[in-house]
């Protein structure tokens, strides 16, 4: 998305400026906090990347990302329409149903930036076992502020105005002031 240095970003060992633009887009998969979602099916949006995708496809996409159950629970299942923007889901229902779309796709590389914000606790444990699942052997890069969500990652950076402050496993941050006071923050108020 932002012009980089040469040899600042590399994919695949390759400087990502002697890639095509199309190239890099066709291995990443992005969920952002506030996901696009068509006015159109539940199915056709969670197949918007893949549309040769079958319905069992698009089914355990859904199942993978914690949405299946309530999607069920429309009377018209899969073949419901949502709505312009979503206006049928809550903000977590689409933010599970952008996560689909990208499970779906099996892409090299997933992006989920703060793209499960609006879930619970209980349904952001299911879409972490989901997204382990669906992608072994590819990366996730994971964009989060909630240390439930990251405290299963193999590395975890920790930022501080816009700068690397320290990076390691959840159990190797604890020793972090600012880490440290996060989760104890986020403990306290759980």
């Amino acid at each position: 998305m932002y012009p980089v240095a040469d040899g600042m970003l590399s994919f695949r060992g390759v400087d990502v400026n002697r890639l095509a633009q199309a190239d890099i887009r066709n291995c990443i998969a992005y969920v952002s906090q506030e996901p696009v979602v068509f006015a159109n099916t539940i199915a056709a949006n969670i197949a918007f990347g893949k549309t040769e995708a079958t319905l069992a496809d698009i089914e355990a996409a859904a199942r993978a990302a914690a949405i299946h159950a309530d999607i069920m629970g429309f009377a018209e299942g899969y073949r419901a329409v949502i709505g312009e923007r979503g206006v049928k889901l809550s903000g977590g229902q689409r933010q599970r149903l952008a996560l689909a779309r990208a499970l779906l796709c099996k892409r090299p590389l997933l992006i989920i930036d703060d793209g499960l914000s609006a879930i619970d606790v209980e349904t952001e444990q299911q879409v972490l076992q989901g997204i382990l699942a669906n992608m072994q052997g590819q990366s996730v890069l994971l964009i989060s502020h909630r240390v439930n969500v990251l405290r299963h990652a193999d590395r975890i950076i920790l930022l501080d105005e816009g700068r690397i402050a320290a990076q390691g496993s959840h159990e190797h941050l604890l020793s972090h002031p600012f880490y440290r006071a996060m989760v104890e923050k986020q403990h306290n108020h759980a």
